[in-house]
């Protein structure tokens, strides 16, 4: 075989992202983009158009049948009428395969008032209760990625919002089919371009079918140049041609999107039944694994689970960084169930020059209002319910919660496909290379556990379990303080800045933290709760004293850290064979890092163990079972286990 083309550059995300300037309607009632001046859809049509040109042109039924798991990626998501039509083929269909995917880039999202009045102009197929469902969990217009449920799970829908040519080298996805349904080549050409097509061939599985009811001569020549076999054929809904082509390509990627196998049965082993270990145990049984959820105290919940209450720490940033974009998909990604609690964050600015960044970061990021807008001081103080003597950033879709009600709620709703065994200290954990099963053993060598899936979520234990030396976790010790004062009893939002302060919701007590120090004991000291209270009364313009007699300390814990401040989520690195296969990692960095098969981390939470746990319980369970990533692949690669593997090989020499 050919090596193919480079593997694709990752543009900028946010490139050519804008939300829809709003539906309009020709003279037929059809919905019209008056921007690219092209209608949605034939109004008549457009149901029997989608599954003409779409489901039967990739041959969906024929190829998911009996299958795990079907991928369609679509780029134009429109109306989501190729969707409906997909979904309700796959749920008229006995032989649908067990898990449905369905990824579709939209560069321009309607409102969810457009989209409701849209869909509504359409006939009526029976198909009113996934619309309201699409129209209820419609997201927010911010570009990344966004998830939808349907089916009870079983079929999920990824939005990626932004404009294709930047979007779709940035998926982590293997398509089984793809629906190419954006404007005409002569009003969106972008949408067309060799490039794209390319970036499109990288995505596919084998023998993927793509479809279209374009048939212009440019866009069958860059099919083509990408390695797919292109057939034209009559088209529906008035067009003269459509097309169907296969993944057939002559050449490959060099080296080729590493796929992990699927494991040999649906079982997991998760070490560390705290907030990490809960919420990825949780994300697994949702899949249909059953799970051994192992941690050496008697019960669910780690050092984390004795505070009070914890808090999602969203970052922004005017460039819109990795850590920025982490922080705003895990809180999108998030199903708290009802534990949550919705009271919002408030960054509250520490003077001018403060407020003047806070503008400007908002004016380049363009983000909508519901998702965060600055406030000034008054209606700060009264979203906050104490007054307060500057404004700042108010998120009202960060949430807080008790970490132990948290975990308890993410373990009940799972029922028996969580084994929760306390009690467990796991001494090694090691592969089995003829079952290749991971055994977790105690002090005395007995086996307490085995699966083909092992997931270290055990905070500062982790590395020692998976021998994985390239992570350098620091330990930081940590101390809160519960704090009953008079004038900030009425607080109901999460206050940030130079220390945070949360509403408990027990007796009007807020919890405010946390200390920073190298320090051993787990024992409360005094100066780390006047410390916590220098920097609120820095926040509030208040003098500590006045505060300490209603202060003492809450919890005093360790948390795990690596140096970019983000986890460690993803495949676990063999150290041995990356040193053995160094010189040859070090010559090439496309060369992927070998990987211990079937072993997962999900620690170095940091300050962040919200809203990390959520990530973690979507982005691993999504990797095990090859389903597409809920994140952008170099946010993926971002948090990776693995991503400093290659620097400590090039220090050792």
């Amino acid at each position: 075989m050919m090596t193919g083309p480079d593997p694709d550059e990752i543009p900028d995300a946010a490139a050519g992202f804008a939300p829809h300037r709003g539906l309009a309607f020709d003279a037929t009632g059809a919905p019209f983009d008056p921007v690219y001046r092209d209608v949605f859809r034939n109004r008549a049509g457009a149901w029997d158009e989608s599954e003409a040109v779409f489901v039967d042109g990739c041959r969906v039924r024929e190829r998911w049948r009996g299958a795990e798991r079907f991928c369609v990626l679509e780029l134009g998501f429109g109306l989501g009428v190729s969707f409906l039509a997909t979904l309700a083929a796959w749920r008229a269909d006995p032989a649908r395969c067990r898990a449905l995917h369905f990824v579709s880039i939209e560069a321009h999202p309607l409102s969810r008032e457009d989209l409701s009045r849209g869909l509504a102009s359409l006939p009526d197929r029976g198909l009113a209760e996934d619309i309201a469902a699409l129209l209820a969990g419609w997201p927010l217009p911010l570009p990344g990625l966004h998830r939808l449920r349907f089916a009870g799970g079983a079929v999920t829908l990824t939005l990626a919002f932004g404009e294709a040519a930047s979007t779709v080298p940035r998926l982590a996805v293997a398509a089984d089919a793809i629906y190419l349904d954006g404007f005409a080549l002569s009003r969106n050409p972008a949408m067309w371009g060799p490039a794209l097509m390319r970036a499109l061939a990288r995505r596919a599985r084998p023998d993927a079918r793509l479809a279209t009811w374009s048939a212009a001569g440019a866009v069958r020549e860059a099919l083509a140049a990408a390695g797919f076999e292109v057939e034209r054929l009559p088209g529906v809904g008035g067009k003269r041609h459509r097309i169907e082509a296969r993944w057939a390509p002559r050449w490959r990627s060099w080296p080729p999107p590493p796929e992990p196998p699927l494991p040999t049965r649906r079982h997991a082993i998760v070490i560390g039944a705290g907030l990490a270990g809960a919420a990825v145990a949780e994300g697994f049984a949702r899949r249909g694994f059953t799970v051994d959820l192992l941690d050496a105290r008697r019960a669910p919940g780690g050092e984390g689970s004795l505070q009070p209450v914890i808090a999602d720490h969203l970052h922004l940033s005017p460039d819109d960084n990795p850590m920025a974009r982490l922080t705003r998909a895990a809180l999108l990604l998030r199903a708290g169930g009802g534990a949550m609690r919705s009271c919002g964050r408030l960054a509250l600015e520490s003077g001018p020059d403060d407020a003047v960044h806070n503008s400007a970061m908002l004016a380049r990021l363009a983000f909508p209002a519901a998702f965060v807008r600055r406030v000034e001081r008054d209606e700060a103080s009264d979203i906050a319910g104490v007054a307060l003597p500057r404004g700042g950033l108010w998120l009202p879709g960060c949430a807080a919660v008790a970490p132990a009600h948290a975990i308890a709620n993410w373990l009940a709703r799972s029922g028996d496909a969580i084994r929760f065994v306390g009690g467990a200290r796991v001494e090694t954990l090691a592969r089995d290379p003829s079952s290749g099963e991971w055994i977790a053993r105690d002090p005395a060598g007995r086996a307490i556990a085995a699966a083909p899936v092992a997931v270290l979520a055990n905070a500062g234990d982790a590395v020692r379990l998976a021998a994985v030396e390239s992570l350098a976790v620091r330990r930081v010790r940590g101390q809160t303080t519960c704090l009953h004062d008079p004038l900030l009893a009425g607080l109901r939002t999460v206050l940030g800045g130079d220390a945070y302060a949360a509403p408990t919701g027990i007796d009007g007590r807020i919890l405010v933290g946390a200390s920073f120090d190298e320090g051993e004991s787990l024992a409360p000291d005094p100066r780390d709760d006047l410390g916590n209270l220098r920097r609120l009364g820095r926040m509030l313009d208040r003098e500590p004293q006045a505060m300490l007699p209603g202060a003492i300390p809450a919890a005093v814990g360790f948390r795990f850290a690596l140096p970019d401040r983000l986890p460690a989520v993803g495949p676990l690195p063999d150290e041995a064979a990356a040193r053995a296969a160094a010189d040859a990692l070090l010559r090439n960095d496309k060369l992927p890092i070998p990987l211990a098969p079937g072993l997962y981390g999900a620690f170095a939470f940091g300050s962040r163990g919200l809203l990390w746990a959520a990530l973690a319980a979507e982005l691993l369970p999504a990797i095990v079972c090859g389903e597409p990533a809920p994140i952008e692949r170099e946010l993926v690669a971002a948090v990776s286990p693995s991503r400093l593997l290659r620097r400590r090989l090039r220090r050792a020499r």
